[in-house]
């Protein structure tokens, strides 16, 4: 039975722990941040009229002998942590005021407002502070089905990919100031992390952040996962329903997966040829059901699609977009993660663009 300690303490040593990197507000188990400012505000009003909140559960860690120290992690409370960084840095207003506009009685309240902490006293790497963390957010908090997935098949190969290649899990370069071991997985092989350190992601994420596929919120909720998880299933078997191949593969690939090298390429110049067609700004084929079916048309078919030039494609594109067939138009606005929808849309710029 894990042991814990119920306290109080300042907002201002809690802050000041997480500045000298002896507690870590983002370890490699937590979800990521997905408060909108909406959530912020009215957390940090919470705190400026004196109000409690639920409690922080911070595991306390293991002890360095040597330096005689330990470097703790927060396993609950990361979205209020960071709203309270970012309210203290002046990137938002509470009541029209950021918080350097405060009075010095004002901002000494706010620093000395007592925080409810659970300290755990666990090592922060032992496998049951996972369990800990996925009780108390299946009780507070309603995680989506991939940020269950990634936190259950974690140490699959073929998830350990998908993150990777959605920039979803941090590597440690030893030339990374921000680095710290809490950060990594320790589930992950030591094997896996050498291959990704002699990988260069190039253009996956460019197309999937910066292109305007996912918005801001999808990718907090790892919806962008799901998308390349999808991708990279339907590249070795075939269209299906839904998400439906995702735990197949998932526990067929946990130890290794063969492929990996092969799918690394196919996607990054699948996306890179995608990224040249230098479609407009919130064009249609940015479209995620449009995007998804161009990613599985170029992947699928790499040797045909790599011969023909990108002005071709993009102008075939913008003139099916002038006069786009009823089923197409309807598969890509209804129903568009189902099989037969998934096929009619393949059908359609196979058609198209490669002319079959």
């Amino acid at each position: 039975m894990t042991k814990y300690q119920v306290r109080s303490r300042e907002l201002i040593d809690i802050v000041n722990e997480i500045k000298n990197r002896r507690l870590i507000m983002s370890p490699y188990f937590q979800r990521n941040l997905v408060w909108r400012q909406i959530h912020k505000v009215d957390f940090i009003k919470t705190i400026l009229l004196g109000y409690p909140f639920p409690q922080i559960f911070i595991a306390r860690g293991s002890i360095n002998l040597e330096t005689m120290s330990t470097t703790s992690c927060i396993v609950d409370g990361q979205q209020r942590m960071n709203a309270i960084h970012e309210y203290l840095k002046d990137f938002f207003k509470v009541d029209n005021k950021f918080f350097s506009e405060l009075t010095p009685k004002e901002k000494e309240a706010f620093l000395k407002y007592q925080i409810p902490i659970i300290d755990l006293d666990i090592d922060n790497e032992d496998p049951e502070i996972i369990e800990i963390f996925q009780r108390l957010n299946r009780t507070f908090y309603a995680l989506s089905g991939i940020e269950k997935l990634s936190t259950e098949y974690a140490a699959s190969e073929f998830m350990l990919l998908a993150k990777f290649l959605t920039k979803e899990f941090k590597l440690n370069n030893n030339e990374d100031e921000d680095y710290l071991p809490l950060q990594i997985d320790p589930t992950i092989p030591k094997s896996f992390i050498d291959w990704a350190l002699n990988k260069k992601i190039k253009f996956i994420d460019k197309l999937l952040i910066e292109e305007g596929v996912f918005t801001t919120y999808e990718l907090t909720r790892q919806v962008h996962l799901t998308f390349t998880l999808n991708l990279m299933s339907t590249y070795i078997s075939d269209f299906y329903n839904r998400n439906d191949f995702i735990n197949r593969h998932l526990e067929e690939f946990a130890e290794t997966f063969p492929l990996k090298d092969e799918i690394f390429e196919i996607i990054e110049m699948a996306s890179s040829k995608y990224i040249k067609l230098k479609l407009k700004k919130k064009s249609y084929w940015y479209n995620k059901a449009n995007a998804f079916s161009i990613m599985c048309l170029f992947t699928r078919n790499w040797d045909k699609v790599k011969e023909i030039d990108e002005k071709e494609i993009k102008e075939k594109l913008e003139s099916f977009e002038q006069q786009i067939p009823p089923d197409y138009q309807l598969a890509a606005k209804e129903g568009v993660n189902n099989k037969q929808e998934r096929l009619i849309r393949n059908r359609h710029l196979k058609n198209l663009i490669l002319g079959e």
